[in-house]
């Protein structure tokens, strides 16, 4: 399972892939397990996207989830996800979509 440190990273997870219309990742985080290796890289691509999303909120000063301060949010989840991924066998997969990010 993913495992979160905090439970509103979960939340901001689901929002920005209901927000980037991510049915995939949608799927994946409501789960909250990759199945395969396919699933492992959309995963890890998903979270990039979803940095840029927070970028553009930070950048608007949108509110996510309650929060504003998206930097450490995106920080957490990076942690979260790459711990799940490499974790679970899924190192190439990370670091191919954090290399073509």
């Amino acid at each position: 399972m993913i495992s979160y440190r905090y439970e509103k990273e979960q939340q901001i997870a689901l929002y920005l892939a209901e927000a980037l219309c991510d049915a995939e990742a949608l799927s994946i985080l409501r789960a909250g397990v990759v199945e395969n290796s396919q699933q492992a890289l959309h995963l890890a691509q998903f979270f990039w996207r979803a940095v840029d999303e927070l970028v553009k909120c930070s950048e608007s000063n949108t509110e996510i989830c309650g929060e504003t301060n998206l930097q450490e949010w995106s920080e957490l989840l990076m942690a979260t996800f790459r711990s799940y991924l490499r974790n679970n066998g899924y190192t190439e997969e990370w670091d191919k979509a954090s290399d073509d990010a």
